[in-house]
């Protein structure tokens, strides 16, 4: 008897503890901030701490369009839209261009989420005959390298007509990019503004303007577009007069322009997506792949409803040539008692942000200061960078090369441009690397301080290989970048990671170990320009396992031969707890065929 109620009184406990389990996993769902029927502007929203983490959704479907001189379109994803072929109209001498739109919009739709936001991406490549992906400038992937966007290292290309999901957590706040990973692709609207908001920034002191606007300045032709307008417009509201208005702002070209806005100051809070010690410019010069974010300041002068917007070259290369001006208007009609709390002082000089190190002190004009990146300070600066573990060294040549085998015709002669770092031009594997690092096939094709393929023996003029260079996790990195190109800067991107700049020195030839180092509070940056013969040295940490890509973000297609792969940790042996990629998730492989013929 008494076994029979022992059970039933065991049965009964189970029962209710299950009920409960279900009723607390009920009342969870309910308060969290959790809705699979959010829509896209549910994840754009004022970010606070106490709420959950959301799930944010967003389908981009990927498409390319030619176009002529005469503004008819041609070709539509690789379709002709007429019945005049592309090679009569070619032939015709009618000049065409290309460029890439993101839901049927040249420059992609901005991505709004909070920090720590769960972001589902899915993308739909309708291009035909390219391969593309997509990288999301910015975000560590701690866990989710596999989500890093580059083709051969950490996926597999998204194919013609097919589709990506990108699945991963938005844990850097800040004004980001995502962009299609070929350059040609970045420059000709395959991109987009991903905006990560943080609770910690709207409880800022020294407060953050009410409003804000993204500007995505990209050029093609020589003449530069603002959010995929050349006669594009900004209006404020009246009532940005009184804190200033907030500029998210993302440049993608080559050229190099200055930006400076009519009547105004502004202060530039954040590089890159990480926040500055505030500093008043009148002007900044703008490179490839800056992220920035800028409060407008009205200036000391005459007060009126509509400003420029000025873009002026830096210089006058002939494919960086035009001057673009762009309107600032007020909504409201502005009064000096709507903007007198927003009127800046009268600067004793003027203030000039030159991030690249084009100019230097000596060409300043009369009543003007220059200021560099070094003289920027972050909002925090690691105190264990002081010191590092390991250092890295990367030296950066081109040379011209004869092209022997006479080209495509024997007649003519021809000749190339062969990039090099540390001696050894960047291919991408033929398999994923992230997903098979010990492959046989894999193998023979990486190069670097450890390992030399046998192609390469002896060493000519051209080494084709996968460039890697491996680091402990964890470990405090020094990497020295050296520039012995007399000619070309070079813009670089570290995916993954963020880097701090604490030293710079002209002429290639400088020793590394005597340029003093700078610890006060350098700006963290994942961006940066290695000027044309000179040495830059930089250090970070570490942290995040898995294969990252320190890129040149100036060449035209996947790689012109100046890329390294990072490789951190052990991909074969992960730490415990860090990534674990997919079981489903693609492979790349060849194709052979069966081993014997059937006759």
């Amino acid at each position: 008897m008494m076994k029979r109620v022992r059970l039933i009184v065991l049965i009964v406990q189970r029962v209710l503890i299950t009920a409960a389990v279900f009723f607390a996993a009920i009342v969870l769902i309910y308060f969290t901030a959790i809705d699979p029927r959010e829509r896209y502007s549910s994840c754009d929203r004022l970010c606070n701490p106490a709420d959950w983490p959301r799930i944010c959704r967003f389908q981009l479907v990927i498409e390319k369009r030619t176009l002529f001189r005469d503004g008819s379109r041609i070709l539509r994803n690789g379709i002709s839209d007429n019945t005049t072929s592309q090679r009569d109209r070619t032939e015709q001498g009618s000049p065409s261009f290309s460029y890439y739109t993101v839901n049927g919009r040249y420059v992609g739709p901005t991505l709004t989420v909070c920090e720590h936001d769960f972001l589902v991406v899915d993308v739909e490549n309708r291009v035909a005959g390219e391969s593309i992906a997509l990288h999301w400038t910015g975000q560590s992937q701690r866990r989710t390298p596999f989500m890093d966007g580059v083709p051969m290292i950490t996926q597999c290309p998204i194919a013609s007509y097919t589709r990506f999901q990108y699945k991963f957590q938005a844990d850097r706040a800040g004004t980001q990019l995502y962009h299609g990973f070929a350059g040609g692709e970045r420059t000709r609207g395959l991109l987009g503004a991903l905006v990560v908001r943080s609770s910690s920034e709207q409880r800022r002191p020294e407060g953050i303007p009410s409003t804000e606007s993204v500007w995505i300045v990209t050029e093609h032709g020589g003449q530069l577009g603002v959010n995929g307008e050349r006669h594009w417009q900004e209006s404020i509201p009246g009532n940005a007069t009184t804190r200033g208005h907030r500029i998210r702002l993302l440049y993608a070209s080559s050229c190099r322009y200055w930006l400076e806005v009519e009547h105004h100051r502004l202060t530039v809070l954040a590089l890159d997506g990480s926040l500055l010690g505030p500093a008043i410019v009148d002007r900044v010069l703008l490179h490839d792949g800056l992220r920035m974010d800028l409060v407008l300041h009205v200036g000391p002068g005459t007060i009126k409803p509509d400003y420029e917007i000025r873009f002026t070259p830096m210089d006058k290369a002939e494919s960086c040539y035009q001057r673009s001006v762009f309107r600032l208007q007020y909504e409201a009609p502005l009064g000096p008692q709507s903007i007198e709390h927003n009127l800046s002082q009268p600067a004793a000089e003027r203030i000039v942000l030159d991030l690249a190190g084009e100019t230097n002190h000596s060409e300043a004009q009369a009543g003007e200061r220059i200021l560099h990146l070094k003289d920027l300070h972050g909002d925090q600066f690691p105190t264990n960078l002081r010191s590092c573990d390991t250092r890295l060294e990367f030296t950066i040549t081109s040379q011209v090369v004869a092209d022997f085998a006479g080209g495509p015709f024997e007649d003519e002669m021809y000749h190339e441009t062969v990039h090099a770092v540390n001696g050894f031009t960047f291919a991408f594997p033929s398999v994923l690397m992230l997903r098979e690092p010990a492959s046989k096939e894999l193998r023979p094709q990486i190069c670097g301080p450890r390992s030399l393929p046998r192609k390469c023996h002896p060493m000519m003029a051209r080494c084709e290989c996968v460039h890697v260079a491996h680091l402990e996790a964890g470990q405090r990195v020094e990497m020295v970048l050296i520039n012995a190109d007399p000619a070309n800067d070079y813009t670089y991107q570290l995916h993954g990671h963020t880097l701090f700049v604490v030293g710079v020195a002209d002429g290639h030839r400088s020793d590394p170990r005597k340029i003093s180092r700078h610890f006060d509070r350098p700006p963290a940056r994942d961006t940066i320009v290695v000027q044309r013969d000179s040495v830059l040295v930089v250090r970070f940490v570490a942290s995040n396992t898995g294969a990252w890509l320190l890129r040149d973000i100036g060449a035209r297609g996947w790689s012109r031969g100046l890329d390294v792969v990072l490789q951190v940790g052990n991909p074969q042996y992960p730490t415990p707890g860090t990534f674990s990629i997919p079981t489903d998730f693609p492979a790349c492989h060849h194709f052979v065929g069966p081993r014997y013929f059937l006759i």
